[in-house]
């Protein structure tokens, strides 16, 4: 189980990063990011399979077994994919809620008390 954890964290990382150059724009690097994706994953994978996977349940369980620094990046990345896809209606996934909103605001404070 801990190898399916391992690799699920190392999925969500990859999917998070291709997602966070996309949002940011760096074209060389998304393009760089995206090969690695497919050389990681296969051929299939894309950023749409990208965002669809960082919006779902196997993502958010990932992202829970991270360190804490790398929980508030991947959060942010995992709500953005949530909604865009309940926007776009890319997967079946609702949009954020208050309770999204309210555990992003925990896991920060959760930081900062540790700094």
């Amino acid at each position: 189980m801990a190898k399916n954890i391992h690799f699920e964290l190392q999925k969500t990382r990859l999917c998070a990063a291709l997602i966070q150059t996309w949002i940011l724009g760096d074209i060389s690097l998304f393009e760089e990011l995206k090969s690695a994706l497919s050389k990681e994953l296969g051929n299939g994978w894309s950023l749409m399979s990208a965002l669809q996977f960082m919006s779902g349940k196997a993502a958010k369980a990932a992202l829970d077994q991270s360190n804490p620094e790398d929980q508030v990046l991947l959060l942010i990345t995992h709500q953005v994919a949530k909604e865009v896809c309940s926007k776009y209606g890319l997967s079946n996934v609702d949009a954020l809620t208050e309770a999204d909103q309210a555990e992003f605001r925990a896991l920060v404070m959760s930081v900062k008390n540790r700094q």
